[in-house]
């Protein structure tokens, strides 16, 4: 598939939703498509927790995954979320790589291949990763896969503010602090 047929697949199942949830698992399962990954995760950066959003498996895991909505401590993924942080992404094929490490000793249970994060950009800052997998039977990630990723992973943080804004107004369930602090505050400052 070429990069711009890549590019219209994922902007029309993001155009065909409506609400935060709805429109990053519709671009988890394009992107998952188009990249013939194993499993894709559209995850956000909240505070000092990741939130796993959207979770699109190909088939569905042996294991039990988390709850689309979880929140997990960042500190679990030392290794890739600094390399998520420098704002390039990255891929790993190699099995003595500390990311792809990092990820089978939190998921023992997974084949797990090859991974891929690329960051989530919005209003300037990153404010998550689009996190892809292959299992251990499927060709690894290389450079021309992140390439394609970083050119999709836009479409997604250039609608983040918004729909993050609508979540907030319509998620009354969490009586907590509101979703994304840092990103709600930038974007009121923007609006203002």
């Amino acid at each position: 598939m070429s990069r711009e047929d890549a590019l219209d697949k994922v902007r029309q199942a993001m155009a065909g939703a409506v609400g935060l949830l709805p429109v990053t698992q519709a671009a988890a399962q394009a992107i998952c498509d188009v990249m013939k990954a194993t499993q894709t995760t559209v995850i956000l950066i909240d505070n000092d927790c990741y939130w796993d959003v959207a979770d699109v498996w190909v088939q569905p895991p042996d294991f039990e995954s988390s709850d689309k909505r979880s929140r997990y401590p960042i500190s679990d993924y030392p290794v890739g979320t600094e390399r998520l942080m420098s704002g390039r992404g990255y891929f790993s094929g190699d099995a003595v790589d500390e990311a792809l490490i990092e990820c089978k000793r939190v998921w023992p249970s997974a084949s797990i291949g090859s991974i891929m994060g690329v960051p989530i950009i919005a209003l300037g800052e990153i404010h998550g990763e689009i996190f892809l997998m292959r299992d251990e039977s499927s060709a690894p990630f290389n450079r021309d896969d992140l390439d394609v990723v970083a050119e999709l992973a836009p479409l997604v943080g250039a609608r983040l503010p918004a729909l993050l804004a609508n979540y907030a107004d319509t998620d009354k369930g969490d009586a907590t602090a509101p979703a994304m602090p840092r990103l709600a505050s930038r974007l009121k400052n923007f609006l203002q």
